[in-house]
């Protein structure tokens, strides 16, 4: 479990100054292409988006399962 871990953060780190389309499934909350509902992790972000609209995220950090950033 603990190399998952790792390569996990990797993966994440990795997100970091890149801008990803998420789909909005709550204020300040989407997930990206790559994230699966109740399974992944999600992206966090500052800033007003609605609901169930695209919206691009700045990444601007990455967390043990999430990332965040804001609006772009």
């Amino acid at each position: 479990m603990q190399a998952q871990a790792a390569i996990s953060a990797a993966r994440l780190k990795a997100q970091i100054g890149r801008t990803l389309k998420v789909i909005v499934d709550e204020p300040g909350l989407g997930r990206s292409s790559a994230d699966a509902p109740e399974i992944d992790g999600v992206v966090r972000f500052k800033g007003r988006a609605r609901v169930g609209e695209f919206a691009a995220v700045l990444i601007e950090r990455s967390g043990e399962h999430d990332l965040h950033g804001r609006l772009q």
